[in-house]
């Protein structure tokens, strides 16, 4: 008699017993508690390995290991994804989205764990990226593989791959809407945004002249932390994050180009990529890792630490912070270029958090600095982080759900807003790809073949780069 295949009788036993209802929130419930426990060994794994390094560079007559120190975490994860992962890691969002459009929502099964061991070599060794990719990539592995496994067809395929990225991301920053949303966003959406923008700009504008003019309300507030006569700073940083953000986006690519066209070997790409990373530690220390512990400085107002371990500091008074924080803005995507382009894994996602809040404490000090007016640094910061997420990355709902998760800003959420949907529209305006190269299709004509895109690929597939 013939045997059935396992994995067939398990999509049998969960097709006859379950329904594909109770199949999909049981397989979720599984996919969100494996990708929290990813999430987790990502989050101590870099935190044992950042904090061991960090003692020992930064310490006493040990400076000059800042320049090799994230230079050997580089060497060492391109020997480990050339050795055991056949030169295909696989990092980031890009690959991921590739497999939502490309691979049918099909996940090779080592991301499941490479993602995570390579990105706490990386980043515990002083590579300045974000964790969020990779624990993306490593949920979507986790609710590719669970999927499979349970036979389901298609579309529960990537509905759950989608799933374990949102699952992820909500767990590194323990904001699950924001997780749910930036899955939509990244993962799932198509042209919705363009229906989306539009009706954050009118909410927010109701709202902001209602508050203008009448100042009662159904019911009473616990906090009221914005002042709606700053709105015209809001607006002006919302703009200022857009050509940020385009600057981050243009310079993160051609990073990128010229890795690939002047380095041809893995090995000297990552060597050459690390010493200017560790250059750039050396004269800006905060730029070491992901740099949450410098943003958690400037949201309790204690900026002035940022420029502890500082080997040069110029004589300018109440200014030295303002020019720190400025190089900091600027030279963030290039430590992270280097990172990712030299062979690391990590993502942008975490370092335009950093860029933004960076440049909204910039924006803030200087004008209380210079007397032109008084504002609220800790709101600027934070609606800097959501305005350079949605400018470069594209993704103006997670923005603003996840800056009011994890910061508790919801009384912030008419300035996010609008900060939010300005940095996106202008941005996209002049810089149509994000920074993860993955615009929406644009269909301009049906043919028999299928509906193309104005760049002539077929409806779904991204264009080459």
């Amino acid at each position: 008699m013939e045997r059935s295949h396992p994995l067939t009788t398990v999509g049998h036993v969960r097709q006859r017993y379950f329904g594909p209802q109770t199949s999909l929130i049981v397989a979720s419930v599984v996919i969100g508690c494996l990708a929290s426990l990813g999430a987790v060994a990502l989050k101590q794994g870099v935190h044992y390995i950042s904090e061991a390094v960090h003692d020992v560079t930064f310490s006493p007559g040990r400076r000059y290991l800042v320049f090799l120190v994230p230079m050997i975490g580089l060497l060492i994860t391109v020997g480990f994804t050339k050795l055991f992962l056949k030169d295909n890691l696989g990092a980031g969002l890009p690959s991921l989205i590739r497999d939502v459009r490309m691979r049918d929502g099909r996940v090779a099964s080592h991301k499941m764990w490479s993602q995570i061991v390579t990105s706490a070599i990386t980043m515990g060794m002083g590579g300045s990226a974000g964790l969020e990719p990779p624990i993306a990539a490593t949920g979507g592995a986790i609710g590719s593989k669970v999927a499979q496994w349970l036979r389901f067809g298609r579309s529960e395929r990537i509905l759950l791959l989608a799933s374990g990225a949102g699952a992820g991301v909500g767990a590194i920053f323990n904001a699950p809407i924001a997780g749910t949303i930036f899955a939509l966003e990244i993962l799932l959406a198509n042209n919705a945004l363009s229906l989306v923008v539009p009706m954050l700009i009118a909410s927010a504008s109701a709202t902001m002249v209602s508050s203008l003019i009448y100042s009662g309300q159904p019911f009473v507030l616990i906090t009221n932390a914005w002042d709606a006569s700053a709105m015209p700073w809001y607006i002006l940083l919302a703009f200022v994050a857009a050509f940020l953000s385009v600057y981050v986006v243009r310079m993160y690519r051609w990073t990128a180009r010229f890795a690939s066209t002047q380095f041809h070997n893995p090995f000297a790409r990552a060597a050459a990529g690390g010493l200017l990373l560790g250059a750039l530690i050396f004269f800006f220390p905060p730029l070491f890792g992901e740099g949450y512990d410098s943003v958690e400085l400037l949201l309790k107002g204690q900026a002035a630490a940022l420029a502890t371990h500082q080997p040069v500091t110029l004589d300018l008074g109440p200014w030295n912070i303002v020019l720190l924080t400025l190089g900091l803005t600027l030279l963030k995507v290039v430590a992270t270029s280097f990172t990712v382009h030299s062979g690391g894994n990590g993502g942008m996602f975490g370092p335009s958090l950093f860029i933004g809040a960076m440049l909204g404490f910039t924006f803030a000090h200087a004008l209380n600095l210079s007397g032109i007016a008084h504002v609220d640094e800790v709101n600027f910061t934070v609606v800097g982080m959501a305005a350079v997420l949605s400018g470069s990355i594209h993704v103006p709902l997670t923005a603003i759900f996840l800056i009011a998760e994890i910061t508790g800003g919801y009384a912030l959420f008419v300035p996010l807003m609008v900060v939010t949907s300005i940095a996106y529209l202008v941005s996209r305006y002049m810089e149509p790809i994000s920074v993860y190269g993955t615009p929406p299709p644009v269909v301009v004509n049906a043919e028999p073949g299928g509906a193309k895109t104005k760049n002539g690929t077929p409806e779904g597939v991204p264009p080459r780069p």
